[in-house]
């Protein structure tokens, strides 16, 4: 058994924001890492069915769904930008709450200037920022997922 096996989702998700919090981003720092956050926060709460099948069906449309619903969200604030996409992915996944997702509502939900640059960060660099965020992900908190989509994409290519 791995060490991520043995840690609960919720440990996981905290180890997955304190990367985002110790990475060093540049000019930009503050307002990437806060839209890196939000879309753990989008991520964090879709889970996956469980069925080798279903898995692999729902990620090679999830992280394109995720990028759409972003780039498509009218919201004015990050906070409703979350909400927008989560509604949106709704209909089509199953989402769970974790504990951990409430640590970085916090600075998604107020009304900063950093947030304010963060929606406006997420709308211009929406794929940069998803697959950074999905490169934590995998690594951190689902490390099955990126097996299973090496998998798809050789499948694809034979």
């Amino acid at each position: 058994m791995t060490t991520n096996q043995k840690e609960s989702r919720e440990e996981r998700l905290q180890k997955a924001y304190q990367q985002i919090a110790n990475m060093q981003l540049g000019e930009r720092d503050a307002e990437v890492k806060l839209a890196l956050k939000a879309l753990l926060v989008i991520r964090g709460s879709i889970r996956l069915p469980e069925t080798p099948a279903a898995r692999r069906r729902t990620l090679q449309r999830l992280y394109p769904a995720i990028v759409k619903y972003t780039r498509a969200s009218e919201a004015e604030t990050l906070g409703a930008l979350v909400n927008d996409v989560i509604g949106a992915l709704s209909p089509d996944w199953d989402f769970s709450s974790h504990r951990a997702l409430g640590d970085p509502v916090r600075d998604i939900y107020q009304e900063s200037e950093t947030a304010k640059r963060a929606r406006a960060l997420l709308k211009e660099e929406t794929v940069p920022l998803v697959i950074l965020m999905k490169k934590i992900y995998q690594s951190l908190i689902e490390p099955e997922e990126a097996t299973e989509e090496e998998q798809t994409e050789e499948a694809s290519h034979a």
